[in-house]
């Protein structure tokens, strides 16, 4: 009597299966979809120093700015002239509201801590600033 042999299977796939990985793939880019415009609009960008040009592009218009110098003493100066942290709160919305560029330039002394100038600089962002730009040590005045 011939037995008839069979054919053993192997319990394994031998072939890669890629339907975990598609759905890893497509979980991933759905969130990346739904996080980068978070990432976009709720920072607070700051430009490099070359922003604050010296000179308009049209001389017959003035580009009116605020600038804010933090001294190592605790001093505010707004556009040279030294004010409280309540008159910067105060003042410092007016003259973004009446600048066209919405420019704010800040600057500080060697040691300011980081604290106060992400105050200033979270003041000018809610105050609608759409340019800031950090620049490097300044002389004390």
């Amino acid at each position: 009597m011939w037995l008839r042999r069979r054919k053993h299977q192997n319990p394994y796939p031998t072939e890669l299966i890629l339907n975990s990985l598609v759905d890893i793939a497509l979980c991933l880019v759905i969130g990346f979809m739904i996080a980068m415009p978070l990432f976009f609009e709720t920072g607070i960008f700051v430009s490099a120093p070359g922003v604050a040009k010296a000179a308009p592009d049209d001389p017959n218009v003035s580009d009116i700015k605020a600038s804010v110098f933090l001294s190592n003493d605790g001093r505010i100066l707004l556009n040279d002239v030294e004010v409280t942290p309540e008159r910067l709160t105060e003042l410092l919305p007016k003259l973004i509201e009446r600048s066209p560029s919405r420019r704010v330039v800040i600057s500080t002394g060697d040691q300011v801590d980081y604290a106060r100038t992400m105050r200033v600089l979270d003041l000018a962002k809610q105050n609608g600033a759409a340019d800031l730009a950090l620049l490097r040590n300044r002389s004390a005045q």
